[in-house]
């Protein structure tokens, strides 16, 4: 390529040449399709981005309901609450007698 082509692309002639001016609408097409390829890559990329946030929040919600789960678990035990009522000076006592199962039969 010498210098003559070179200012022929800098200045714009050979974009003015008869070949270019047939194929504007194509070069238009190809850019179009070009600028939503790069387009739709962006939009996947966030998606992937919220995606891989949507997980992470998903889990930690999953160890938070297991962690308020087990302590639900634990606070709930007989001997929990019995020692609870004991800390707070109740005088409610545990019952010592079975519980009997009422049937009708």
């Amino acid at each position: 390529m010498n210098i003559a082509d070179l200012q022929g692309w800098l200045n714009g002639e050979k974009l003015r040449s008869e070949f270019f001016r047939k194929q504007y609408k194509l070069i238009a097409l190809i850019c179009g399709c070009v600028f939503v390829y790069i387009l739709a890559g962006y939009h996947a990329m966030q998606q992937q981005h919220r995606l891989s946030d949507l997980r992470k929040e998903v889990r930690d919600k999953k160890f938070e309901y297991l962690t308020i789960s087990s302590e639900l678990v634990r606070e709930t035990k007989q001997s929990q609450i019995v020692k609870s009522l004991k800390e707070q000076g109740s005088s409610l006592q545990e019952s010592t007698i079975p519980a009997i199962r009422v049937t009708n039969e």
